[in-house]
């Protein structure tokens, strides 16, 4: 099933009420997994334009929902920074994943790769797409589409993903620092597989997640 957001010009929203949205994305995939938990279905990709981005925010927030090794994330940006945001990303991947973010995350550094759109894939139950990563977060469309229960809409986004992160660059060493985290005292500059996944997955609806969060 494919529907499309409401149109309209994006007004002044805050980075986190915009990410919320997400949230009952989040709420669905986990029930699927209860019910389907093969590797396939634990796989989670993201496009998109930099960590402050809604859908990199919203899966920075939902990853702590999950217990270790349950799902399996690649993520790539076009830009890399901030550096806090990136960080706040990273440790949550750490403490879901147990991923090094060099495996984790690519950077589509060549401005050619800029066309390619916004996209998060939960497993094969939803694909969400957004606009393009060239446009700035003011400037972009308010319409999206959601495909829940499509797999050939999730099969052509995990084959388009696949040929971006082939086109894309590990993050900088220089930009890495000791346990995986930015150096947050030097700007991000340009440079001169698989984990095993526990048996059992676990997760938290966003609710119960958020009443023990403000706990």
């Amino acid at each position: 099933m494919s529907f499309t957001s409401d149109s309209g010009p994006l007004g002044p929203v805050f980075p986190l009420q915009a990410a919320s949205r997400f949230d009952p994305y989040f709420d669905v995939y986990g029930l699927s997994l209860k019910q389907q938990a093969d590797l396939s279905q634990r796989i989670v990709t993201l496009i998109a334009r930099s960590p402050v981005s809604p859908p990199a925010l919203a899966l920075a927030m939902n990853l702590s929902r999950f217990q270790p090794l349950v799902i399996e994330v690649r993520i790539i940006f076009a830009q890399i920074g901030p550096a806090n945001a990136l960080n706040f990303l990273i440790q949550t991947l750490s403490a879901c994943c147990r991923s090094n973010a060099e495996t984790t995350i690519r950077w589509a550094k060549n401005r050619a790769l800029l066309d390619a759109h916004e996209r998060l894939t939960l497993g094969r139950t939803l694909c969400w797409t957004g606009d393009s990563m060239r446009r700035s977060e003011d400037s972009r469309s308010a319409i999206d589409r959601v495909d829940e229960g499509t797999p050939g809409v999730v099969a052509e986004a995990r084959a388009s993903f696949e040929a971006l992160w082939c086109a894309s660059k590990p993050l900088p060493n220089t930009a890495i620092g000791r346990g995986g985290l930015l150096e947050l005292d030097h700007p991000l500059q340009e440079p001169a597989s698989a984990n095993g996944l526990s048996a059992e997955p676990k997760v938290v609806r966003i609710g119960d997640y958020l009443r023990l969060r403000r706990h």
